[in-house]
């Protein structure tokens, strides 16, 4: 049996890399570079096999069409059905191409992709997502991600309810921009846990360059790192990046600037993964706090807390683990705009090397495979677990690998 699809695409010409060899600073740059961007549609009905042939068959047509125009940045203006979109990764995977792309995909009511990663080995820049029945699972997009593709999310309709709009907002570092429509059909605003914060400044790039062909162009030349990162001062016409200029520092509580434990305080609650209602009295007490600054904001923080003798009881009677002499590592928070850059890493290792002659352990439920994930990367394994009633869960307890090892000569 055949489909009928007529393929639909603008065959886009950046500027010259001699022209604009670096990324720009200002926003008079910016727009320069976007002037000098040309495109040209380009459409043709044909008619191809279902599933991976048809993929095929859209590919040769992509290379074939941008060879013709003297160019390798296709924008496919369509949605293409999931089962087509994952035929077309399988081909991208299997055939090197120079081919630059910027994909459209309605993702349907049950998006289930095993997608290729590499996806088509860096062809893919873009992918234009439609959500109108429900919003998949984030982790979904993240797998995109780490492809090295940049995620744009419309919803519409029932997937545009305000927990998906606040979910999406609050992870630009997987869904790295979006749109959604109200009732009315008007854009929406959704809340990034962050409000209560100072502000960044100026305004995300990424939401002043709404034409998904400027988009495109500017992830495919500059990189995807670049953009998500960059933020407009349009006051100033400047262009600025952020995470070029933090500044790391380590203190206990009482020799906090004025108004920082505020800042902590708020950024941990922001965080949403711990009940605010103990955590200034905790870091009040706390034997070390670091935080991250940036602009004069605090952007991350992460602490090593004096654990409370009746956790320190509970835990030896539930697992026979004395964390007498032991600080805690918790209240871990990075916004964000400022995760995937290797803040969590360098803050515990700047805790560690100050807690001195006192052991580190951290608490980390046994579900959350995300963050045990990142324990081990950093080199930190577990120890034990015991049943929290506080979380209703098994919970583990991990420490840093070389602290284990002299632990248990020390007990032996």
């Amino acid at each position: 049996m055949t489909e009928c699809l007529s393929p639909s695409m603008l065959l886009v010409h950046p500027p010259s890399p001699a022209a604009f060899p670096h990324p720009p600073d200002t926003l008079s740059g910016m727009t320069a570079f976007l002037s000098a961007v040309g495109s040209s549609p380009y459409d043709e009905s044909a008619t191809f096999e279902n599933g991976v042939k048809q993929a095929g068959a859209l590919l040769n047509l992509m290379e074939q069409a941008a060879a013709d125009h003297g160019t390798v940045h296709c924008f496919w203006r369509r949605g293409l059905p999931p089962p087509i979109l994952q035929g077309l990764m399988d081909a991208l995977a299997d055939r090197p191409t120079r081919l630059k792309l910027s994909l459209a995909c309605n993702i349907g009511d049950t998006p289930d992709m095993a997608l290729p990663v590499p996806a088509g080995k860096g062809s893919i820049v873009q992918m234009l997502w439609s959500a109108t029945d429900r919003l998949p699972d984030l982790g979904f997009f993240k797998t995109v991600s780490k492809a090295g593709i940049w995620n744009h999310l419309f919803l519409d309709g029932p997937a545009a309810v305000a927990a998906n709009r606040d979910a999406v907002a609050r992870q630009p570092n997987i869904v790295h921009s979006w749109e959604a429509t109200a009732g009315d059909g008007r854009k929406s605003i959704a809340d990034d846990g962050y409000r209560e914060l100072p502000a960044l400044p100026g305004r995300p790039l990424r939401q002043i360059v709404d034409d998904p062909v400027h988009r495109f162009v500017l992830i495919d030349r500059f990189g995807k790192n670049w953009l998500l990162r960059s933020r407009a001062d349009k006051g100033n016409d400047r262009i600025v990046t952020l995470g070029e200029a933090m500044t790391y520092h380590f203190c206990p509580p009482d020799r906090l600037p004025d108004g920082c434990l505020d800042d902590i305080c708020a950024m941990v609650a922001a965080g949403g993964t711990v009940a605010a209602t103990h955590v200034r009295a905790n870091l009040e007490r706390a034997y070390l706090i670091a935080y991250v600054l940036e602009n004069g904001i605090v952007v991350a923080n992460s602490s090593l807390k004096n654990p409370r003798p009746q956790y320190i009881d509970s835990v030896r009677q539930r697992a026979g683990l004395d964390l007498t002499g032991f600080v805690e590592r918790g209240y871990t928070s990075v916004r964000p705009e400022y995760r995937g850059l290797g803040i969590g890493t360098r803050l515990l290792e700047g805790l560690t090397a100050r807690a001195g002659d006192r052991k580190i352990f951290s608490v980390i439920a046994e579900d959350n495979e995300a963050t045990k994930i990142i324990a081990r990367r950093n080199r930190t394994r577990q120890v034990t677990t015991y049943y929290s009633e506080k979380a209703g869960k098994p919970v583990g307890i991990w420490m840093p690998e070389w602290m284990i090892d002299d632990y248990e000569k020390k007990r032996s």
